[in-house]
């Protein structure tokens, strides 16, 4: 059930974005507080996924929103291995690219890409 509620908060936040190109810290905070319980499970898996998201966006001259820095931790949580978490990053960097390639919008809300690459990596 709990599953849910995190899935339609997340969903919550990709639509925000969408509209207004901004993650807000108390949608993030809500979710967070959702994870405590499985906070162990996933959490050496959100610090990398953090980490690779910073190195990412040092190397991109910080073209990435730092609310999309911070989902990415909250992603993270989600992750039970490795192979997940890479799964996710490919998947949401290839659906995001194709995007920007096929639309070219002058900046583009990242979140329903990493929510999507998130789930289907868990799904897969």
């Amino acid at each position: 059930m709990i599953d849910f509620v995190i899935l339609a908060c997340l969903i919550w936040v990709a639509i925000y974005d969408i509209k207004y190109h901004l993650i807000r810290n108390i949608d993030l905070l809500v979710i967070f507080v959702m994870f405590i319980p499985t906070l162990l499970i996933g959490f050496k898996y959100a610090l990398a996924n953090l980490f690779i998201y910073l190195t990412i966006n040092l190397l991109a001259k910080r073209k990435i929103g730092t609310g999309d820095i911070k989902l990415s931790f909250i992603c993270g949580l989600q992750f039970s291995s490795y192979f997940q978490l890479f799964n996710a990053l490919s998947i949401t960097w290839i659906i995001g690219g194709f995007y920007a390639i096929l639309f070219r919008p002058t900046a583009v809300a990242f979140a329903p890409f990493m929510i999507c690459g998130t789930y289907l990596a868990r799904i897969f």
